[in-house]
């Protein structure tokens, strides 16, 4: 029986947003760091099975794009799905204007 599970592959972008991220909360709260990255790592894990579950953005032209996203506390994690691999884009504190940054 084939398997239901999609890849997970990160933009070169988004795995620098994941880093920076980490390490500006750790420079701060090392602990809040660990919970915020094991977050974002567990809403990853969740998509693998389910690939659907992000939510469609109301902006036209990011939806036109095929993204979905996921909202992780005050980060989104946007993505598109494409045949069995999840492309992972960015993932941004949600302050940012990510219009202009997709």
């Amino acid at each position: 029986m084939p398997s239901n599970k999609y890849q997970i592959k990160f933009l070169k972008i988004a795995e620098e947003d994941f880093v920076e991220l980490s390490s500006y909360i750790a420079s701060e709260n090392i602990s809040a760091a660990k919970n915020i990255t094991n977050k974002i790592e567990k809403n990853l894990l969740s998509i693998v099975n389910n690939p659907m579950l992000g939510r469609i953005p109301r902006d036209e032209d990011i939806r036109n794009l095929g993204y979905r996203y996921l909202i992780v506390q005050n980060y989104i994690i946007f993505y598109t799905v494409e045949k069995t691999t999840i492309f992972i884009h960015r993932i941004m504190h949600r302050a940012r204007n990510y219009k202009s940054i997709l």
